[in-house]
């Protein structure tokens, strides 16, 4: 009972404090996002020492990954786009220099894990800055309250996804979805999961009032489901990636920085995958 208590605090607060970030200026969101992609990169790359050989450039990559989303985010609120070459590129050409000149472990695993961290944490949010500054026309930075929904509705697909998900596994769950990488996980689940995100975009398209309308163009009822069914199957998918790294470095959570959920990584696994794919999903359906 007292980890349910503390899994549900935890809960709550990281989910008002998400919200609050999204729905506040952009300076909002990208101080928090900021932190936390960098606490994603502490996990991950904490769990790529417990690699044999493997000793990548932690102090280095987490800069690198921090300056490829503070570039981002800067290109995209002052509609600079020369400033991602500018501030990301050095850090990722230096990776390679700057492994040149140590003696620890393994080049390829080190420079490889090295920037790995920065595909799989620091890109991922990266495209959430560019989905929260669609809309936005230049004018007037921090305004732009349809990207923030567009961010908003983005993890309502997700959330809602889990917990359809969870809900239909534990009522309904007798197939395994993957049972080498999560043996928990089953296609009962993911049905369910599936069924309750897409009646969600559905609903979110037709009741939900002020709708982002961008270049002249607002979603429809079915461009929403059809999103949120995305989301669905792209978030189980990062879930399940994360259970195989996980499985990889032989640890249950990424962390123990947030009782009774684990860490970031375990919080944000279906997001990070599904992001790059959101970003590209919303750009098609507003630039048809």
């Amino acid at each position: 009972m007292k980890n349910l208590v503390i899994r549900a605090l935890t809960g709550a607060v990281l989910l008002g404090v998400m919200i609050t970030a999204i729905m506040m200026p952009p300076y909002i969101f990208g101080i928090v996002f900021f932190a936390l992609t960098m606490l994603c990169l502490y996990e991950f790359y904490n769990l790529c020492y417990r690699v044999e050989q493997a000793k990548p450039i932690s102090r280095w990559a987490m800069c690198g990954g921090g300056m490829l989303f503070l570039s981002v985010y800067l290109s995209q609120y002052y509609q600079i786009p020369y400033l991602v070459p500018l501030i990301y590129v050095p850090f990722f050409t230096g990776t390679f220099v700057v492994e040149l000149f140590r003696n620890n472990g393994s080049p390829i695993l080190n420079v490889a894990m090295s920037l790995l961290g920065h595909i799989y944490v620091a890109l991922p949010f990266s495209c959430m800055c560019m989905i929260e500054s669609m809309g936005a026309d230049g004018s007037a930075p921090g305004a732009n309250w349809q990207g923030s929904l567009l961010v908003l509705a983005f993890f309502i697909a997700i959330w809602v996804s889990d917990t359809g998900a969870y809900l239909s596994g534990r009522a309904f769950g007798r197939h395994k979805l993957y049972e080498r990488v999560s043996p928990k996980k089953s296609w009962e689940g993911f049905i369910g999961g599936f069924i309750l995100a897409t009646a969600s975009g559905y609903c979110f398209g037709k009741f939900c009032p002020n709708l982002p309308a961008i270049n002249g163009h607002e979603l429809c009822e079915w461009q929403w489901a059809v999103f949120f069914a995305f989301m669905c199957v792209l978030g189980t998918l990062g879930d399940l990636v994360e259970s195989l790294f996980k499985r990889y470095f032989k640890v249950k959570d990424s962390s123990n920085m947030l009782p009774g959920h684990g860490g970031f990584l375990d919080r944000f696994d279906s997001a990070i995958i599904a992001a790059p794919f959101a970003y590209v999903i919303l750009l098609f359906f507003f630039t048809k």
